[in-house]
C-alpha cells in the first residue's frame, strides 16, 4: 500500500482482545450461536451464551418440581412461579457459576457444582419442556435481572467475550462497541433448526408454529428490541443454505463489517 492509499484509508478503533465485549442479539433461530461461535474463533473470544443459564435455570426449577411436566412438556406453572425461581437461584447449595472454556473449545462453562449445564441440556429428555419453561424465565423481568448481575461479573473474570442471547445489546451490555442483531423468517429458522438442531422436530411446519408464537411472546416483553446503534442481519438467506457455506459468508460479511471500522489485538 502506498502512502496515498494508507492516507485516505478511514481510520479504524482500535479495540483490546482481553476486555471486549460483542454482543449477539436476535429472534429466534436466527443462527446467533453458531456465527458467535465463529467469530469468536476469528478474533479469539469466549463465547458467553446467556440462553444456556436460561435453560438451565429452566431444567433446575422442573427437578426442584417448581413446576408440572407429562413426559414431553410443561403442564402447570404455578401463580408464584417468578417468586419460586428467584428464591432457587439465591438458595440453592450449589451455585451456578461460569467457568472458561476447556482446552481447544471458545464457549464458556455452565456450571452448578460439577454438572456441566450445557452437556446436560443436550440429552435431557424433555426439550420441549426446557424450550418453553426457558421462554417463561426469559421474560421475567426479576430472575433476567438477577441473571444480569451474573453474566456481568462472568464477562469481566472471562476477558474478551461475545455475548450471544436476548437484549444484550440493550440492557445488559448496552456500552458495547461491537452489537449485532440478527433476524431470520420463521420458514428460514424452521427449516434450520429441523436440519442443525437435535432438539428439534422432524416437522418444519410445527417448528414454524413453535417459532412464530416465540417471536410474538418475546415481542410482546420487549425481549426483540434492538439496539439502536447495531448492525443488523436478516439472516434468511444464509442460514437456508445447505452444507454450512451460508454461515460463513454470514460470518464473512459481519467480519468485513468489524474490520472496517476497528482493530482488534
Amino acid at each position: 500500500m502506498n502512502l496515498l492509499e494508507r492516507l485516505s484509508r478511514p481510520k479504524t478503533e482500535t479495540l483490546s482482545r482481553n476486555s471486549l465485549i460483542i454482543t449477539v442479539d436476535g429472534s429466534t433461530t436466527a443462527g446467533k450461536r453458531v456465527i458467535g461461535e465463529q467469530l469468536a474463533d476469528r478474533y479469539g473470544l469466549t463465547v458467553l451464551n446467556t440462553g444456556t443459564s436460561i435453560r438451565a435455570m429452566a431444567l433446575l426449577a422442573i427437578e426442584n418440581n417448581l413446576v408440572g411436566t407429562n413426559e414431553t412438556n410443561v403442564t402447570m406453572v404455578p401463580p408464584d412461579f417468578s417468586k419460586r425461581i428467584v428464591e432457587l437461584f439465591d438458595s440453592m447449595p450449589q451455585k451456578m457459576t461460569i467457568e472458561k472454556p476447556r482446552e481447544g473449545d471458545h464457549t464458556a462453562r455452565i456450571m452448578v457444582g460439577d454438572r456441566d449445564m450445557r452437556g446436560e441440556l443436550l440429552t435431557y429428555p424433555k426439550q420441549k419442556a426446557i424450550e418453553n419453561l426457558s421462554a417463561i424465565i426469559a421474560a421475567t423481568p426479576s430472575i433476567r435481572w438477577k441473571l444480569y448481575e451474573h453474566w456481568r461479573k462472568a464477562a469481566e473474570n472471562l476477558g474478551g467475550v461475545i455475548v450471544i442471547g436476548r437484549k444484550t445489546g440493550v440492557d445488559l451490555f448496552p456500552k458495547a462497541p461491537i452489537k449485532l442483531y440478527l433476524f431470520s423468517s420463521p420458514q428460514a429458522s424452521a427449516a434450520y433448526r429441523v436440519n442443525h438442531d437435535p432438539t428439534a422436530t422432524l416437522h418444519e411446519s410445527s417448528e414454524e408454529r413453535y417459532i412464530r408464537e416465540r417471536d410474538v411472546t418475546d415481542q410482546r416483553h420487549g425481549l426483540l428490541d434492538r439496539p439502536t446503534d447495531a448492525f443488523v442481519m436478516d439472516t434468511s438467506n444464509y442460514i437456508s443454505r445447505e452444507g454450512g457455506k451460508g454461515i460463513n459468508d454470514a460470518v464473512t460479511a459481519i467480519a468485513g463489517y468489524i474490520d472496517s471500522r476497528y482493530t482488534i489485538k
